[in-house]
């Protein structure tokens, strides 16, 4: 209800002086995430590190909370900052972190509108790109760990699931897919070379 403030002094009042109900991650997240919407990343960021002390798990999906809260506001360097911490510590992306990310990217949700001169090279949207969204596209897709998550690849199918995905997303991991595609095309063109 974007009233965070008020929420943080309901948990304080309920924790009283040591003998009280200690706040839930649930309770915790709800209140980061409030922070977040509201702009209030010094106590977002502060509710984390609270969370840590606690022995609560920064998940994924505290993470695309976090994400989700810098994206609305535009704080691309943010939002890089989190994909690395992410990356660091093992935290897995989901498709909702590449939903959070895409909408804080002016230029793509523009080029999604058009649909009719689509870069399909990362190379080529890279060029087309600017400031910190370039950077955030760049730290995301260099992060291709979702392919795992949305990709079957075996010998009798190659398919892409983007069930959940927003129409920047759908478009990110197409890159990423088309990519790995030529990746693994030229591995069976080089095998089919050396066994010549």
């Amino acid at each position: 209800m974007d009233r965070p403030c008020e929420v943080k002094d309901l948990v304080e009042d309920l924790r009283g002086n040591g003998g009280g109900i200690d706040p839930l991650a649930f309770e915790l997240k709800s209140i980061m995430y409030g922070y977040g919407r509201l702009g209030l990343f010094h106590d977002l960021q502060r509710v984390v590190d609270q969370m840590k002390r606690g022995g609560f798990e920064i998940d994924t999906v505290c993470t695309n909370m976090v994400l989700s809260t810098f994206s609305t506001h535009g704080e691309h360097m943010e939002i890089v900052s989190w994909l690395k911490k992410m990356r660091s510590s093992g935290i897995s992306f989901s498709v909702r972190t590449y939903n959070s990310i895409s909408n804080s990217c002016p230029i793509i949700t523009r080029m999604m509108a058009g649909l009719n001169e689509l870069p399909l090279l990362i190379e080529e949207l890279n060029v087309r790109l600017e400031g910190g969204e370039a950077i955030v596209v760049k730290e995301l897709l260099d992060s291709c760990v979702i392919l795992e998550e949305v990709m079957v690849w075996d010998s009798s199918e190659a398919k892409l699931d983007l069930h959940g995905c927003h129409l920047g997303s759908s478009y990110l991991i197409m890159l990423l897919w088309l990519k790995e595609m030529r990746r693994r095309r030229r591995k069976v063109e080089k095998k089919k070379e050396s066994d010549f």
